[in-house]
């Protein structure tokens, strides 16, 4: 029996005490984050999905500017939309981060 596996799969909580409301969806694609309300006049960043959820997703991408709390202007071929950092994670030249929609729209 051959089953096809989605490209979009749910994660499983990595912790029994997982606290998001909202299941997870392991996703590959290019998402295009541009830092909003900054002084500096920074490029796009190219950065890499890694999991989406409804209300938020997850990135992996090289630059060292996004801090918590930053909004940020993302498109990617499902929508466009602000979202708000919610953590960083920098290990050697690998960086993630998190973020929360705060408006979305998508594409039909």
């Amino acid at each position: 029996m051959y089953l096809k596996q989605s490209p979009l799969v749910d994660c499983l909580p990595a912790h029994p005490e997982e606290r998001r409301r909202n299941p997870r969806r392991e996703v590959q694609g290019v998402i295009f984050l541009k830092i909003l309300k900054s002084d500096l006049r920074s490029e796009p960043i190219r950065s890499c999905l890694i999991d989406l959820s409804a209300a938020g997703f997850r990135a992996s991408h090289s630059s060292k500017e996004l801090c918590s709390g930053q909004e940020v202007a993302f498109c990617h071929d499902a929508g466009k939309g602000m979202a708000r950092v919610v953590w960083t994670r920098i290990v050697g030249q690998s960086v993630e981060s998190g973020f929360l929609i705060c408006q979305e729209k998508r594409k039909e």
